[in-house]
């Protein structure tokens, strides 16, 4: 088959995709402007692997020979593209359509607010119970890599749970046709829009009244609305928090517990399984505590912005940062220099994104470690730099793996590197003993 990316995409959508269609086996062709091809890491790498990039200059005649299309997030589809492609997808279309997620259970989670909170409990409560689930996050994240993990058949899944936004809900509706696959369960946080009409399929909220859908959750409030529209059975929609739920008020487990509920799961069962639930795995999650330092994996962060948010959570503490990956969105480095500056000491890893911010640190003075190929020795370095700055300043240490930047380049994705830095912690701290 052959397959058409519409560019890279702001966060690496369309580097996830060509990676994802090279596996398999397929031709890929890679969209995308003469300036970005040069000064692009992820480019090279990906026609070492078989992809080409194609200007868009030459859009229509690739368009014409490819077989399927693949739209990525923050990357407009131009009209003529529409009419005379084949056929286009999206990360998210291309999950649902997977034969392997035919026999999953599919849950969607979608909403302003509390998405991946919500998806991350009900992931960790539903393994808990022996079901063996996997969420695909919408931060940051495309659904590929999802993707690529349910193609190893080492990977086995008994439930799929998809956090969704309102421009994937559009963006997916166009990739379907405005017709989805089976979705045995759609969970709303808090607000969407509803369509007035049966026939106005553009809206968010058309999504949740097609009979793909066999149970909804929804805000009490927004049920009231859903139901006066006349447009979905009663017997469909179901309102939260629900009588006797004890999770009231409590983001991410609140929704959780109901969607557990309607799977035919007992409360005492559902509370057992929540019970254990520390947050979210790879997001400002705490490791450890020993000895005044704080270990927080933070390795969903891929982009600098994200970076920046975590240290404005930290403010008042002594942060050793654990920095750097891989670039696959031509990310400008200069963004990572505000948070590198406001640490206390910088430990970086290797990559492309790297290479790009080396020259800047050594530019402005600033000290550092590295780059470690090897997450154990980026973990000890900042732990060195943790014991020797404990107790110059009265405030607490955090050691924070937070790298703003892609993983693949060194290890098999970002979770595998969240992993790899709670081993190198558990590890470093358990030769302390």
């Amino acid at each position: 088959m052959k397959v058409l990316i519409l560019g890279l995409g702001s966060s690496g959508g369309g580097a996830e995709a060509a990676e994802y269609y090279l596996k398999l086996g397929h031709s890929v062709d890679i969209i995308g402007s003469p300036q970005k091809r040069e000064s692009e890491p992820m480019v090279q790498l990906l026609e070492d692997k078989g992809a080409s990039f194609i200007t868009k200059d030459g859009i229509m005649d690739a368009v014409d020979a490819a077989d399927l299309v693949v739209k990525i997030p923050g990357v407009p589809i131009p009209y003529l593209v529409k009419r005379r492609a084949k056929r286009i997808t999206n990360d998210i279309a291309a999950l649902l359509e997977n034969p392997r997620t035919e026999r999953m259970t599919r849950i969607v989670i979608a909403g302003a607010k509390g998405k991946t909170s919500t998806a991350s409990a009900l992931s960790d409560a539903l393994n808990e119970m022996g079901i063996r689930a996997a969420f695909s996050e919408g931060l940051g994240y495309s659904a590929f890599h999802f993707l690529s993990d349910i193609e190893n058949d080492d990977k086995l899944y008994d439930a799929a749970i998809i956090e969704m936004s309102a421009w994937q809900v559009k963006d997916t509706a166009l990739s379907l046709g405005y017709t989805w696959p089976r979705i045995d369960i759609a969970a709303i946080t808090d607000s969407i829009t509803i369509p007035t009409s049966p026939s106005d399929m553009t809206q968010e909220g058309a999504l949740f009244i097609g009979p793909w859908v066999h149970k909804l959750i929804i805000p009490r409030s927004l049920k009231e609305k859903m139901l006066f529209s006349g447009i979905i059975p009663k017997a469909k929609v179901q309102g939260y928090p629900s009588i006797g739920n004890p999770y009231r008020s409590r983001p991410g487990m609140e929704l959780a517990y109901e969607c557990m509920k309607a799977m035919g799961f007992r409360r005492k069962q559902i509370s057992k399984a929540l019970s254990g639930y520390r947050g979210i795995p790879n997001r400002l999650e705490l490791v450890a505590l020993r000895d005044g330092i704080s270990f927080i994996n933070d390795s969903s962060s891929v982009l600098p912005l994200s970076v920046s948010f975590s240290m404005r959570g930290m403010k008042g503490t002594a942060v050793h940062l654990i920095v750097g990956g891989t670039d696959k969105s031509n990310i400008d480095a200069e963004e990572l220099m505000e948070p590198l500056d406001e640490a206390v000491s910088v430990t970086l890893l290797s990559g492309s994104l790297t290479e790009k911010l080396l020259p800047l640190v050594r530019r402005s003075g600033l000290m550092f470690s590295g780059p470690f190929e090897k997450m154990e020795e980026a973990v000890a370095s900042a732990y060195g730099s943790a014991l020797g700055h404990r107790g110059a300043r009265d405030t607490s240490e955090i050691i924070l793996l937070s790298p703003g930047a892609y993983a693949d380049e060194y290890f098999a994705n970002e979770f595998e590197r969240g992993s790899e830095f709670r081993q190198a912690v558990q590890k470093l701290l358990s030769e302390k003993r």
